[in-house]
């Protein structure tokens, strides 16, 4: 049963995710690069990236213990399958696999892997009251999984621009969670629809939508990047986050969440495939 609650903490899709960001972020980077490619630095990369990302989700369930006691109580530490302490160490072990694997990639990937881990505990320990700002946290780690990659080949131009939609999109999907986690945050945390709104909220997100949307679009017709292929899943990509933020103006959070975590795993198969 431990060994269920550990492998629980670190939400493996999630990391699953990080790893793939990372794979896409590399062949963006590669695309038209003129080099050698290097399986070995990618796999080395995406592990990286998987551990790191289990570390901050481990850790975050440290810190965030006794919220979740209140509204979570299943999840491993409250429901007592696994003890903070050992919570706690075990997202250090993490940590440390994830930074000494980077290690062994270049400078830029070092820098990113160690500025990750120092944000993701201090958003973690100090951060989590004040939701609004812990949003671009979350949303810059999955962003930057994509240009982690990138640090392999040392070329950004494209995945830049791409990587800031991804945080934009993110961004959006964790203020619709808190709009629909504001009772339960009451007197816990400070996110952005209680301070100004659910409306607020409601338009913020659908303009981080359109600019998230506008990106790719930007990158295939004037920066020359992509295929028909990269077009067609942006198109359909767009057309998922458009629904997602009728779902969020029509109080549906659970489906905008969901449509949300679709749309941000299609567009990125659309990064993927346009990099060839």
């Amino acid at each position: 049963m431990q060994i269920k609650a550990f492998f629980e903490l670190i939400r493996p899709l999630n990391c699953l995710m990080a790893a793939f960001g990372v794979f896409v972020g590399y062949f963006i980077a590669f695309s038209g690069a003129g080099i050698v490619f290097s399986e070995t630095q990618l796999i080395i990369a995406m592990l990286a990236a998987f551990f790191v990302c289990a570390a901050g989700q481990t850790i975050n369930d440290v810190f965030d213990s006794e919220i979740d006691a209140r509204i979570r109580p299943k999840k491993p530490i409250p429901s007592k399958r696994i003890t903070k302490d050992s919570a706690f160490w075990y997202s250090i072990g993490l940590f440390a696999i994830g930074n000494i694997l980077a290690l062994f990639l270049m400078p830029a990937s070092i820098v990113i892997s160690i500025s990750f881990t120092v944000l993701l505990i201090v958003y973690s320990a100090k951060m989590q009251k004040t939701k609004f700002l812990g949003n671009w946290i979350v949303g810059l780690g999955t962003a930057f999984t994509l240009v982690f990659g990138a640090t392999i080949i040392g070329n950004y131009n494209i995945v830049l621009f791409l990587a800031a939609a991804a945080l934009l999109a993110n961004v959006a999907r964790e203020i619709i969670k808190d709009t629909e986690d504001i009772d339960a945050d009451k007197g816990l945390k400070v996110s952005l629809p209680m301070v100004a709104g659910k409306q607020f909220a409601k338009a913020f997100v659908f303009a981080l939508y359109i600019v998230a949307i506008i990106l790719p679009l930007f990158v295939f017709f004037a920066l020359k990047f992509g295929n028909i292929l990269f077009l067609v899943f942006a198109i359909v990509s767009a057309a998922i986050f458009l629904y997602s933020g009728k779902m969020f103006f029509d109080g549906k959070n659970d489906k905008a969440q969901l449509f949300s975590k679709i749309g941000m795993l299609i567009a990125l198969i659309g990064f993927f495939a346009g990099a060839f």
